[in-house]
């Protein structure tokens, strides 16, 4: 990291591929003359970037450096330090979208003294230079990976600052308390004054809550975020793979009569409502088999473990037997929504036994589609936290959560000493350590493997 100073990074920063347009992006100090070198204007004549007004798009010809060789017309835009993206001298050039034109306009840069951008690595700039915090830098990532309402809704409230801001009460709440403390350590032999003694117990146990509150938002974020995983389980030939299907609108699982057809999990992504949904169809669990459904059996055992719901489908047409009361025993434990499917034919059975694992029943009709909105209403209200609109700031990552656990860990074991009389510099170590763990959170503390594993997520033009 410590030679980006120096040089200047290009990156096309839109898909590849064919499209209308194409983005190539170039940051760094000699961005203003790899311009002068690749531009010109439009009649052919050189093109100074030096004394250009920031954020103004103009016309030009993007050519090869020294041969002039004209590569596209295209339209630039500069972004001067320090008011762009990265906190660098920024250049982006739009030019004809495809495979041929944006290589070229890439290859020009590079001729012309750019480097290969690194993925993630005009984000990282930004961070460096102080124009975005962790948190916000995350979020960039989220909201170009989100893929359902809620997760966008999620991301643009991190990229807004709105995490950094509440994790930041809570750090200048620490750093109070510390002070108190050791505006004390000069006086060792006295003990704190009782006063101020439940006065910094009452600060540091609120402040405590707000970072378990915080914390425990880890959930719906990352539901928010990755969606919910939801696996269809049941006997072979109770009708999972159609409504696999039927949920999807789209014949996606193969399906046919004879038990045992599908060998192994399928997994496609599905709307419902704000959320994101994984949908897993799995094989039939039953004992027996050949070898090949034996191994498809226990990889939807190993599904259903990992599911946040379960969807029990049973065959309402046919009654129950013991190989329904064993995987009742089975599926026990986790949140589900029992989908009695075949509701278009007659109902072999009135109402489920005692037996049955707790949750919602849904009839429903994988041939003719009814029931499929009730199921997905059930699905929804299983988790109860996801009925409510993402209306306040949550945590989307695991990063992000143990920093907050291990921060109200430190804070509450400041409370525990000083309940117990201990040295007030064991007590401001501790507070040291949960504003460090905050510290680390925002990407203030020098962290260069969590950086590493940050932006190498990114794509590359980002």
């Amino acid at each position: 990291m410590s030679a980006y100073v120096e040089d200047t990074i290009a990156a096309i920063a839109t898909p590849p591929g064919p499209g209308a347009l194409a983005v190539l992006r170039i940051s760094g100090r000699a961005a203003k003359e790899i311009g002068g070198s690749i531009l010109r204007s439009p009649t052919g004549r050189s093109l100074s970037m030096s004394g250009d007004v920031s954020h103004r798009a103009r016309r030009a010809r993007l050519v090869r450096p020294g041969s002039g060789e004209p590569i596209d017309d295209v339209l630039v835009i500069g972004m001067w330090a320090p008011a762009s993206y990265t906190g660098e001298d920024v250049l982006e050039i739009q030019c004809h979208g495809g495979r041929i034109v944006p290589d070229r306009a890439l290859r020009a840069a590079l001729a012309a003294g750019a480097r290969t951008a690194r993925p993630g690595e005009f984000t990282e700039r930004a961070f460096l230079n102080g124009r975005l915090d962790l948190c916000q830098a995350e979020a960039v990532a989220d909201v170009i990976a989100a893929n359902s309402e809620a997760g966008l809704d999620a991301a643009w409230r991190q990229l807004s600052g709105d995490l950094s801001a509440r994790v930041e009460r809570g750090r200048e709440r620490i750093l109070d308390s510390r002070a108190l403390v050791e505006a004390h350590l000069d006086f060792p032999e006295e003990d704190l004054p009782a006063g101020v003694e439940a006065e910094l117990a009452g600060r540091l146990g609120a402040t405590k809550h707000d970072l378990e509150e915080l914390a425990a938002t880890f959930s719906r974020g990352r539901l928010a975020r990755d969606g919910l995983r939801v696996v269809l389980a049941g006997k072979p030939n109770v009708g999972k793979s159609s409504l696999l299907n039927a949920l999807l609108g789209r014949e996606r699982a193969l399906v046919s009569d004879e038990a045992g057809t599908t060998r192994d999990y399928l997994e496609e992504p599905l709307a419902i409502g704000s959320l994101a949904v994984l949908l897993c169809d799995t094989a039939g669990i039953r004992e027996g088999g050949l070898e090949v459904e034996r191994a498809g059996i226990e990889r939807s055992r190993a599904r259903v473990q990992e599911a946040d719901i379960v969807v029990l489908v049973v065959d309402g047409s046919a009654a129950l037997d013991q190989a329904d009361f064993e995987l009742f025993g089975q599926l026990g434990g986790r949140p589900m929504v029992l989908a009695r499917n075949k509701s278009d034919l007659p109902s072999a059975w009135s109402a489920l036994p005692k037996e049955a694992p707790p949750g919602p029943e849904v009839a429903v009709s994988a041939r003719d589609g009814r029931g499929l909105d009730d199921l997905q209403k059930a699905l929804l209200a299983a988790i109860p936290e996801q009925s409510r609109p993402l209306d306040e700031v949550v945590v989307t990552n695991a990063r992000q959560h143990q920093a907050l656990v291990r921060s109200a860990g430190h804070v509450e074991e400041a409370i525990a000493l000083l309940g117990a009389r201990a040295e007030l510099e064991i007590v401001a170590a501790e507070l040291q350590a949960a504003c460090a763990a905050l510290d680390e959170l925002l990407g203030r503390s020098d962290v260069e493997d969590v950086l590493d594993r940050v932006f190498s997520r990114f794509c590359v033009g980002k």
